[in-house]
């Protein structure tokens, strides 16, 4: 009998064919926490099954947290699954732009904040 590590390699194994590439990070969490990785699942399956999203805005979701992430990879994945999912090369091209001025609002709101605890209220 398969025990739950060789049941999860050699489904993403399969996800790999399917895919055309090496899953690593995913690999090697299957070897040190096998059920860290089955829970995993559990929350993308349930996800997908309960999302209220369509396709086009579960992408553009999934690419602006991917941006802001700063993950090369995960920008890599995110870019090709929106492409599929049919988003425009503008509409991409927005989600950047939107991404990078949100994240760097954010970085800027912190910035002033760290200021006013050392600098005091500006006035």
């Amino acid at each position: 009998m398969a025990t739950l590590k060789d049941q999860i390699l050699n489904q993403i194994s399969e996800e790999e064919q399917k895919i055309g590439r090496k899953m690593v990070l995913r690999r090697y969490l299957a070897e040190i926490n096998p059920h860290l990785v089955q829970a995993q699942g559990a929350a993308a399956r349930a996800l997908r099954e309960e999302n209220p999203l369509d396709p086009q805005m579960l992408a553009a979701v999934n690419l602006a947290a991917a941006l802001a992430s700063r993950v090369p990879l995960c920008i890599k994945n995110n870019l090709q699954a929106a492409k599929q999912a049919g988003l425009s090369t503008e509409q991409i091209g927005a989600i950047m732009a939107q991404t990078q001025f949100m994240t760097g609002t954010a970085v800027l709101s912190a910035s002033l904040e760290g200021l006013q605890a050392l600098l005091g209220p500006l006035e």
